[in-house]
């Protein structure tokens, strides 16, 4: 098997395993909360696709594996504390041996498994042959749709989610 077509398995595997860290994450918090149940469902559903995208179409799942992943570093990490606060739980478990809000710890696991469809998708992209100055605005076009498709089911299923995104949508 040529190197080119390995390194690309690999990171299609790397993809695959980041993604079923992060959908974990949101079935663990999800036993967590019972109130985020139906949100977690739909906000599987693109970190569920986006890996066998790579292997069907490698071009958009590299694409909605970054977006997804950036997406909700963003919001976990930038509009919200959520990441900071599961790395804070991981100092206390160091400090004392025992977490408090092992829901908040699931921030880490989570921000690995997104970190990874980051990574592993820029790989994954810089090594295909038919890259295009028109893919810049496939991939505006892919962060729109994320970013439309996460404020609908934030909107549908918990609506008190939208106001990290109040000075962006006029709430």
């Amino acid at each position: 098997m040529p190197t080119e077509k390995k390194l690309s398995r690999l990171s299609n595997l790397a993809i695959l395993l980041s993604a079923c860290l992060f959908v974990i994450v949101l079935i663990v918090s999800a036993w967590f909360d019972r109130s985020i149940r139906v949100l977690h469902a739909f906000e599987a559903l693109p970190f569920l696709v986006s890996p066998w995208l790579c292997h069907r179409r490698p071009k958009l799942g590299y694409m909605l594996a970054f977006v997804c992943g950036a997406f909700w570093i963003w919001t976990a990490g930038f509009l919200t504390t959520f990441i900071r606060n599961g790395f804070e739980r991981v100092i206390i478990f160091i400090q004392a041996g025992t977490v408090d809000r092992p829901d908040i710890l699931l921030a880490v696991p989570g921000f690995i498994g997104t970190f990874g469809l980051v990574v592993f998708s820029l790989i994954g992209y810089w090594k295909l042959d038919n890259k295009d100055r028109k893919d810049f605005l496939i991939l505006i076009v892919m962060f729109a749709a994320v970013f439309l498709f996460f404020v609908l089911i934030f909107a549908l299923f918990m609506p008190q989610y939208l106001g990290m995104f109040k000075w962006m949508i006029g709430r």
